[in-house]
């Protein structure tokens, strides 16, 4: 009896072993964080092994520059990825859920590629060691070598510019650089890369982002799939759509700008509310003059107008005058060029 008890207490313990190291890990405390859009993370960070999908991105970025990963890669409950200094080595966290959104929002399996190229870049910058973490230059490195990276990997610019063009913040931050100035640093970089004649022309704040999905990996045509750990994962972090290129502020009275802007709100000028899946916990609006307005900070910026659908199947459609197009399906659904639902209007 005494030995059964025993083999049950070993066979208890060796079970317990995995999660306490992976409890270990996880409460570490991270030091020197660049993150891809500089959230603050809170709390413990428990990552899992990273998934086979992941690895293999990661394999053939460090292939096409022909360096040794100095970092390991974790699947992680980070809002979307991270390079992090953690008890003195390199990691590059990712979150499994949101590369997968990020390439549905896109249609491109060079989403999630580029994501990790620009955290790789940290790492091979040595932007983790200098106790400072994420700030405009450093990110603005590590665009650029994104966008070396992909053009070595066979990806248009506009693939190579998808998530920033889609959702990186129009103003920047202390820590992150505005919109226009990443899209041309990883312009920058892809042309770099490019033969004499690939030489892409200049980039603007409003690029577009409708590429249809993409080979990335010559062996497979299918769409990369990261798997997500068992444990749940925090949701991913906020993202703004691909139509906030290029908004434009809209003047108001600075004295009662909140209390203004709440009056419009609620009165008859919107008509509906508008639900963007790639940016859930923005507020979007659509006035009753056919406008597209997002109230960020006490500010409203015009994102697009109602216009006479330029596709068949559909009777209108959202519109910059520039390359950003949504259409109306049925049922007051959004959908992108490429038929993908990516949000919905609800009539207020």
């Amino acid at each position: 009896m005494r030995s059964i008890k025993l083999c049950t207490v070993i066979a208890a313990l060796c079970c317990m072993l995995p999660a306490v190291a992976q409890k270990q890990f996880g409460s570490a405390k991270y030091t020197h964080m660049c993150s891809y859009f500089g959230e603050d993370i809170s709390g413990d960070i428990v990552a899992f092994e990273a998934d086979g999908a992941a690895q293999k991105v990661v394999k053939k970025i460090m292939s096409v520059i022909g360096l040794k990963a100095n970092f390991e890669l974790r699947a992680a409950n980070v809002p979307n990825a991270a390079a992090v200094m953690l008890q003195g080595k390199r990691f590059i966290l990712y979150n499994p859920d949101y590369m997968n959104k990020i390439n549905g929002a896109t249609g491109s399996n060079w989403a999630a590629i580029s994501i990790f190229a620009h955290e790789i870049g940290h790492h091979l910058n040595g932007h983790t060691l200098d106790n400072v973490g994420s700030r405009p230059q450093t990110e603005l490195d590590a665009d650029e070598f994104s966008g070396f990276v992909l053009q070595k990997m066979g990806a248009p610019l506009k693939d190579a510019q998808a998530v920033m063009a889609l959702i990186s913040s129009i103003k920047g931050s202390h820590t992150h650089p505005p919109k226009k100035d990443r899209l041309a640093f990883i312009a920058t970089g892809w042309n770099n890369a490019a033969p004499a004649k690939g030489v892409a022309a200049t980039v603007t704040e409003s690029t577009a982002v409708k590429a249809p999905p993409t080979q990335v990996v010559a062996e497979s045509k299918a769409a990369i799939a990261y798997t997500a750990p068992k444990q749940k994962t925090v949701s991913p972090a906020t993202v703004s759509p691909e139509q906030k290129a290029t908004a434009r502020p809209i003047t108001a009275s600075t004295t009662s700008r909140t209390k203004k802007i709440q009056q419009s709100i609620q009165s008859g000028n919107v008509v509906s509310e508008a639900h963007f899946n790639a940016d859930p916990n923005n507020k979007y609006y659509l006035t009753n003059k056919g406008n597209l307005i997002q109230v960020e900070n006490d500010k409203v910026y015009l994102v697009a107008s109602l216009y006479k659908s330029d596709k068949r199947g559909y009777n209108m459609m959202l519109s910059d005058h520039d390359s950003y197009k949504v259409y109306v399906a049925n049922g007051g659904y959004l959908v992108n060029s490429n038929g993908v639902r990516v949000g919905y209007f609800r009539n207020r």
